[in-house]
């Protein structure tokens, strides 16, 4: 699977050093505060809009300067980010408006930096989502239940077989291979981590069946301006998962989030639906943020992130099965990446908590100095 998977229980082996930073940081507890606005009763029916906080000021030289140290402290000496768990890793901080990262540095043997390409799992999602609301509107999605519905994981096109994909040529022969011929009745309306919503949207409903990856890329590169460095693996179009980046690359795509020159940009946020089964059970068919015990949202095709609940919503997000985290601040003025490929399970889990620490280190210093 290129999506994130579906957790049974703590890994084992030669996984159990990694996810037991991440278990005694997660999984202890949490998730049951509220999520951002009141809870919907219906998935399908009602969403909500997260509170978020408005941009500030630009930071001053001497704030900005300590918010740096305090970022490269935390990826340094941070337990939830000891390499020990995570293995060599990248990450960068930026803004919307400088073209470098505000900070950057390789952990580890430096064996991974910002030009390192890997398959970026589900970090897809949210480039997905981006390309819909490009070609349709934000109008056209809230109307039309079939958009609303797939990016939100709440069609019941569910228990789609991502391996399946692997060697297929179009987006249609992945789509059928998946073996997704109609919604299961029961996850309809409950929200449902899967990769076949996005391929049955992908493949039937915008008329992408046909497309190989390459001519995928091409029409992604067209309608969202990508660098040619975000690219489709050429034998596995899986929508939901298959694309490949470097943290520089997909930089680029963060930064025309946040200066809205795409029209998701405009949008972070709205429409979310309860992901997670602690807050809302009866919402939720699978939501792999379970492991992490907290009350996240979901939207159009990415994460809003929330550790506590009580209308706190702490980034914007897409983390990939293998590791690679991609995050955009609540005001959209700071984004960051970190970036690895980490075959154990509940990589994810470990790049958030990791990533986490090191956005909140830059924010505090920020916010002090200000």
């Amino acid at each position: 699977m290129q999506g994130l998977s579906r957790l049974s229980g703590l890994p084992v082996g030669a996984a159990a050093s990694a996810c037991m930073v991440f278990a005694l940081a997660a999984c202890g507890g949490g998730g049951g505060g509220s999520a951002p606005g009141s809870a919907p009763a219906d998935n399908a029916a009602q969403t909500t809009t997260p509170q978020t906080t408005q941009p500030g000021t630009a930071a001053s030289a001497p704030a900005m300067d300590k918010a740096i140290a305090a970022a490269q402290q935390a990826a340094a000496s941070d337990p939830l980010c000891a390499t020990s768990a995570l293995g060599d890793f990248y990450w960068e901080i930026g803004d919307a408006t400088s073209s470098a990262p505000l900070v950057s540095h390789s952990e580890g043997g430096g064996s991974v930096t910002a030009s390192t390409h890997f398959g970026i799992a589900s970090a897809s999602k949210w480039v997905f989502g981006a390309y819909v609301l490009q070609k349709k509107g934000i109008d056209r999605v809230r109307a039309d239940p079939v958009l609303s519905a797939g990016l939100r994981f709440l069609s019941g096109y569910t228990g789609f077989n991502d391996d399946a994909c692997l060697g297929k040529t179009t987006v249609g022969a992945c789509n059928a291979a998946g073996n997704i011929s109609a919604p299961d009745p029961s996850t309809v309306g409950r929200f449902d981590y899967d990769g076949g919503h996005d391929q049955k949207l992908a493949a039937v409903d915008l008329g992408l069946g046909g497309f190989t990856s390459k001519q995928l890329d091409q029409e992604y590169q067209a309608v969202l301006g990508l660098p040619s460095g975000i690219n489709m693996a050429p034998l596995d179009p899986l929508i939901a998962g298959g694309l490949q980046a470097s943290a520089a690359d997909y930089a680029q795509f963060l930064r025309k989030l946040m200066n809205r020159q795409l029209v998701i940009g405009e949008h972070l946020g709205e429409d979310a639906v309860c992901a997670d089964p602690l807050t809302c059970p009866n919402q939720v068919a699978y939501s792999p943020i379970q492991a992490l015990g907290e009350p996240w949202y979901y939207a159009y095709n990415y994460w809003v992130e929330s550790e506590h609940g009580n209308g706190t919503v702490d980034a914007y997000s897409s983390p990939g099965k293998f590791g690679f985290y991609p995050w955009i601040t609540p005001d959209r003025k700071y984004y960051g990446i970190l970036s690895r490929h980490d075959t154990q399970p509940v990589a994810y889990g470990v790049s958030v908590k990791c990533g986490r620490q090191i956005r909140k280190a830059f924010l505090a210093a920020l916010a002090q100095g200000a």
